[in-house]
């Protein structure tokens, strides 16, 4: 869709320390930090936000969001 080669797209990234695969995951777990904090998504289950982001596996959510913001998704979203 951007006439660019996937190992043209992947050197953009290395030259900015990262890979392409972080910096979605990244992004997906800072979107489903937003929603965790919305009031008007509170009666909203953390395993629904985590699909809605494209987390299908609600374990495997919750590692990662525990090794990006040091809390479970739920603890997260009870403390602040």
């Amino acid at each position: 869709a951007h006439f660019i080669s996937t190992r043209h797209l992947h050197g953009l990234f290395q030259t900015q320390g990262t890979t392409v695969s972080t910096w979605i995951r990244t992004r997906r777990l800072d979107r489903c930090r937003r929603d965790l904090l919305d009031p008007a998504l509170a009666a909203q289950p953390v395993a629904s936000i985590a699909t809605r982001w494209g987390f299908v596996d609600a374990a495997h959510f919750s590692r990662a969001f525990k090794a990006a913001y040091d809390l479970a998704p739920s603890e997260y979203r009870a403390t602040h």
